[in-house]
């Protein structure tokens, strides 16, 4: 069963790529484009966190 499960997966991969070989090549730009804006994402999100910190820090040392 397994084996027929992964022929299938194996057929349909390539098939997939053949026919439809530009949309596999626009999926990886996408999946990039995505990974990269979540990167981004993330860092931005803490920057934000450690400023906060320490604009805490400082205004609970000044007090």
């Amino acid at each position: 069963m397994m084996s027929a499960g992964r022929g299938f997966n194996q057929y349909s991969g390539s098939s997939h790529y053949r026919l439809h070989g530009q949309q596999v090549l626009v999926y990886q730009v996408v999946v990039v484009v995505v990974v990269v804006v979540v990167v981004v994402v993330v860092v931005v999100v803490v920057v934000v966190v450690v400023v906060v910190v320490v604009v805490v820090v400082v205004v609970v040392v000044v007090d």
